[in-house]
């Protein structure tokens, strides 16, 4: 498998493990809001095993993230059997709570069709629905079937400009996927000094392991291809803010 397609599919699957629930508004009293809050931080201290316990508990008192939480627990098989049909069932009660990263991980079911029948269209329109709403997890995941035409009529440019909108709210998977396409003239321009400082700021800002070793494959294969002077600038604009990176790339890249 080449670097490219390895980082999409390996996305695809891993990023479903960094969803989190930004805050919904919901109608609990707030004692049982606190109850449930304090059973979900026991949850993400504890052993998946009683990971498992605190989030069902928590679950029953409404708390949202915790329902999602249970989802990934029996998509793993961490703590539970693997159950991918009692993990879409989570997963749904946490979407119509409102949890993007729900929808997320449910478009990753239909994706390789665990516990549904596999539907790369029926992921893309979860995603869409997602993005629009601003998931970055949504944008990223809607970027690679775009780049691969998965679902969707293949566009690189519009898979570029989502991973660039999820880059610039601080994604780190957008980033390596965005100076990827940077890296290889992929939907516009080619940069490789960009493309080198934008995988660099995913991989320091914390990606998923199971795209973190292909990264630094793409990242020592750039490195080959720069001059001493631009591997220098790359790696300097790796340190700063995204917009400052997608400012100054070409520049550096050209000079």
């Amino acid at each position: 498998m080449n670097t490219r397609l390895a980082i999409v599919i390996s996305l695809i699957l891993g990023g479903s493990n960094l969803a989190t629930a930004a805050a919904i508004p919901d109608s609990r009293s707030a004692a049982a809001r606190a109850d449930a809050e304090a059973m979900f931080e026991v949850g993400e201290s504890s052993d998946p095993r009683q990971a498992f316990h605190w989030y069902m508990r928590a679950a029953s008192l409404g708390h949202v993230e915790a329902m999602n939480r249970l989802g990934l627990l029996y998509s793993e098989g961490s703590g539970v059997p693997q159950d991918y049909v009692a993990a879409l069932e989570w997963y749904r009660r946490a979407a119509a709570h409102g949890s993007e990263p729900a929808v997320c991980n449910i478009a990753t079911l239909y994706f390789y069709g665990f516990g549904v029948e596999q539907s790369y269209a029926e992921a893309a329109d979860l995603l869409q629905a997602a993005a629009q709403r601003g998931s970055v997890d949504a944008q990223n995941k809607l970027g690679t079937l775009y780049e691969e035409g998965l679902g969707l009529v293949k566009d690189q440019a519009q898979a570029r400009e989502l991973f660039r909108k999820a880059a610039s709210q601080g994604y780190a998977p957008a980033m390596v996927n965005l100076g990827r396409m940077y890296a290889e003239g992929i939907g516009g321009d080619r940069d490789d000094v960009g493309g080198y400082a934008l995988i660099e700021a995913g991989v320091e800002a914390g990606i998923p392991a199971s795209i973190r070793e292909v990264a630094l494959i793409e990242l020592r294969t750039l490195s080959d291809r720069l001059d001493e002077m631009q591997l220098a600038r790359a790696r300097s604009l790796a340190r700063e803010p995204f917009a400052a990176i997608e400012e100054r790339a070409e520049g550096a890249n050209h000079s």
